[in-house]
């Protein structure tokens, strides 16, 4: 707090504040509170500083809490909509596209895009003319056929996971190198996924749509998500038993944002780290719709073995965590989940709520906290210190990384002003380009039969590369400065 003092004129005597009795119940409830974020400071210093001073007073006194400091500090200043993670916009991507542009999937946990891809495929009439090939040892001649035909006829190819394939990478650079727009149908889209990778041909990803599908971070961002994808058409699908299936579905959607977000807290929440996808909730749902259509009753006992054991399940290593599992989901497919109320974790928060519309159930779900206490998940609170500290010193330094650097004795410098600085240094020092009439008279000396000697022949072709050499540094470190 002396340093926040001395820093800015604006928490003159804030140190003061602290042992002033009359200030004290307000210092005292942001040390208590869980979300100090929302806690008013002493009347003096709440009308005098911005929002971002006050995430500075977070910092110093509960620096765990400054993640949702910070994010209370963006709602205000620039709206909620940039704190909740956006839909992800597959359509937009395909308008800025074209025939020759490729469109890149960008891979991350927990994301797959694949049932995007098809969803937009049936959206646009195109399902009969996608074709989606997994790449490996020995499918090169399928993946160039698909291309071949791609292009004559209008389709859309996806090549998945590029990353597998490293040795026809270069292949795929020359294919994309030849293409000419006026001879491609102009309905022809190549989409491929592949992991962050240093194989992946550097001109397609300079000359592809970029994108990447983050799975969105917290139970309520997850579930929205997850209600988002399914739609209105597929909520209210089942008419036979439209309440139960709606149960159970919240249910699901919330079994499966939870044991996503139990993966932050590391070993506390799974003893390994499992890459769950879209996927296994949409065959979950699947099968909870078919068996409610097909049954007389809900058959618990069999959702329960299907989703916990084999669907997502099949992804589980450790026994310790397959226990877990079964025992998560044995909380939220069981007969009082059909209850109205029925709370899903220990907090009065999380229910499912009455039949209603998937508005509705959007709408309730915006109810649940941003930032949801470790007990949703079946966690001590505690378990939330670790988190809270990692996440905000990762934070912190890359907000310092990306400051400029103040050297001893020297005035603040930017980075960019740090590298032309060193550019122009290397220059300096960089030099001239070597000529060979200076060379010493012995060096190309001529011999009787007219040929120069062989130290002549050596040191020439040295002078030459040499030469090519400091060409190529000079332009570069030129075309930099410009660059800058």
């Amino acid at each position: 707090m002396l340093g926040l003092e001395d820093c800015c004129e604006d928490f003159k005597d804030i140190c003061a504040s602290l042992a002033d009795v009359s200030d004290a119940p307000y210092w005292r409830e942001i040390m208590k509170s869980d979300n100090p974020q929302l806690c008013p400071l002493p009347p003096i210093y709440e009308d005098r500083l911005t929002n971002f001073q006050k995430s500075m007073i977070i910092n110093v006194l509960r620096r765990t809490k400054l993640i949702g400091s910070l994010k209370e500090f963006v709602k205000n200043e620039l709206g909620a909509m940039f704190i909740e993670s956006p839909p992800f916009d597959l359509e937009g991507c395909l308008e800025d596209s074209s025939n020759v542009t490729p469109i890149i999937f960008v891979l991350s946990p927990g994301a797959d895009p694949i049932a995007y891809l098809k969803a937009l495929a049936e959206q646009k009439e195109m399902t009969k003319s996608f074709e989606s090939i997994s790449l490996g040892q020995g499918q090169n001649v399928i993946a160039e056929k698909l291309i071949e035909e791609g292009q004559k006829s209008g389709m859309w190819i996806c090549l998945q996971n590029c990353h597998l394939y490293t040795s026809w990478m270069g292949e795929l650079e020359k294919i994309q190198e030849k293409q000419d727009p006026t001879q491609i149908h102009k309905d022809y889209r190549l989409w491929l996924t592949s992991d962050p990778s240093p194989y992946f041909p550097v001109p397609v990803l300079q000359n592809g749509i970029k994108l990447t599908n983050e799975p969105p971070r917290g139970l309520k961002a997850g579930m929205t998500r997850t209600f988002t994808d399914l739609g209105p058409e597929r909520y209210e699908a089942n008419v036979k038993k439209g309440p139960q299936y709606k149960k159970l579905v919240f249910a699901l959607a919330y079994f499966h944002s939870a044991i996503l977000e139990r993966r932050k807290y590391g070993a506390l929440g799974w003893n390994e780290g499992y890459q769950w996808m879209n996927s296994d909730f949409d065959i979950s749902e699947k099968q909870v719709f078919m068996y409610l259509e097909e049954q007389p009753d809900v058959p618990y006992y069999t959702l329960n073995y299907l989703c916990a054991q084999v669907n997502y399940g099949g992804r589980v290593t450790d026994n310790k965590d397959q226990r877990l599992i079964i025992a998560m989901l044995k909380k939220y497919f069981c007969a009082e989940i059909m209850q109205e109320g029925y709370k899903l974790s220990s907090l009065d928060t999380y229910f499912a709520p009455p039949e209603g519309t998937l508005e509705q159930t959007l709408e309730h779900i915006a109810t649940f906290p941003l930032d949801e206490d470790p007990e949703v998940f079946g966690l001590h609170s505690n378990a939330n210190m670790v988190y809270q500290q990692n996440l905000v010193n990762t934070f912190v330094d890359t907000v310092l990384l990306m400051q400029p650097r103040v050297s001893a004795g020297a005035s603040e410098k930017s980075p960019e002003e740090i590298v032309t600085g060193k550019c122009e240094e290397f220059l300096a020092l960089l030099p001239g380009i070597l000529d060979k009439k200076k060379a010493h008279p012995e060096t190309f000396k001529k011999l009787e039969s007219g040929a120069t000697v062989s130290l002549g022949v050596f040191v020439g072709q040295e002078i030459d590369r040499f030469n090519k050499l400091l060409t190529l540094v000079r332009k570069n470190l030129e075309d930099l400065i410009k660059a800058i």
